[in-house]
């Protein structure tokens, strides 16, 4: 039976649905998603912590002095709080929780991005399990992304290279990409970014890449992306393949902005923030199939 937690609010739950994604996440990380404030972020993630809907671990620090910062995992009774599979606490060895915060990295670095710009976010972030969907058993990506533009909407396939893999694995995961998606009516504007540490090891990885569509797009900083195998075509992010921006998803419904315009209009209005929501549904962000690319 599903335990009754009355004090665990909608944002609580998008919060626990966003770990159930991916984790970890850091407070600071946290606050960008979820709040304005970082000492009302702390209280809540403390109060969650001690609901024991959330571990807090803190990793080894990398040099001398300073603190590092909490990471968040979901505990397994916050699993069932949301009706997340259960699943083993994901490990803090080296190199899985390196891989895990650079791909986190990389989707809140287009958070931020977005919020300096109008009309465009990211409104779909789905961890490894759920982007699996999108492609079958053959691959495992890293994450799945739908980005709004104002005219737009990218969406794309994380595959993370963090140096460690030989080329010819890096070739079967992208041929893998091609074959799962071949049948979409919309693979010509599906996106594969390849996100990787040099442009030495970029330059070396661009001919295990197959022709498009869909189009795989090799990048070391994230801000410039050049096409895969030829190089012979460079293009900004909010430049890729795109597709209609669809009348429904709503720039307001991003993720970072969302609960920022819950806050702008709760204090307009003179509201609360964060008051109990249970029976409220979560917004899906499943990818459904392969046609939603």
């Amino acid at each position: 039976m599903t335990p009754s937690l009355p004090a665990v609010t909608v944002r609580d739950r998008e919060l626990l649905d966003r770990l159930s994604q991916h984790e970890p996440l850091s407070t600071s990380e946290l606050h960008l998603l979820f709040f304005t404030g970082l000492r009302t972020c702390r209280r809540r993630l403390l109060r969650l912590e001690g609901e024991g809907l959330l571990v807090r671990v803190f990793p080894t620090r990398s040099t001398r002095g300073g603190s590092a910062e909490a990471l968040w995992f979901l505990s397994p009774n916050g699993r069932r709080v949301i009706g997340a599979p259960a699943r083993r606490l994901p490990g803090l060895s080296i190199p899985d929780l390196e891989h895990r915060r650079s791909a986190a990295a990389f989707f809140l670095e287009l958070v931020e991005r977005s919020l300096t710009r109008r009309e465009e976010g990211l409104y779909s972030w789905l961890g490894e399990q759920q982007a699996q969907e999108g492609t079958g058993a053959s691959v495992r990506p890293d994450g799945y992304g739908r980005y709004l533009l104002p005219d737009g909407e990218i969406t794309f396939y994380l595959e993370l290279d963090r140096g460690s893999e030989p080329a010819r694995r890096i070739k079967s995961k992208l041929d893998a990409y091609r074959q799962a998606l071949a049948a979409d009516p919309h693979r010509d504007r599906g996106n594969i970014l390849l996100v990787c540490q040099g442009p030495r090891r970029l330059a070396n990885l661009a001919r295990c890449a197959p022709p498009g569509p869909p189009w795989v797009w090799g990048t070391v900083e994230g801000e410039r992306y050049t096409l895969l195998p030829g190089r012979d075509q460079q293009r900004a992010f909010c430049e890729l393949p795109a597709g209609p921006r669809q009348p429904g998803r709503r720039a307001a419904d991003c993720l970072g902005r969302r609960w920022r315009w819950r806050t702008e209009c709760a204090a307009g209005a003179g509201g609360v923030l964060g008051e109990p929501g249970r029976g409220e549904p979560l917004r899906s962000t499943r990818p459904g199939s392969v046609s939603e690319l």
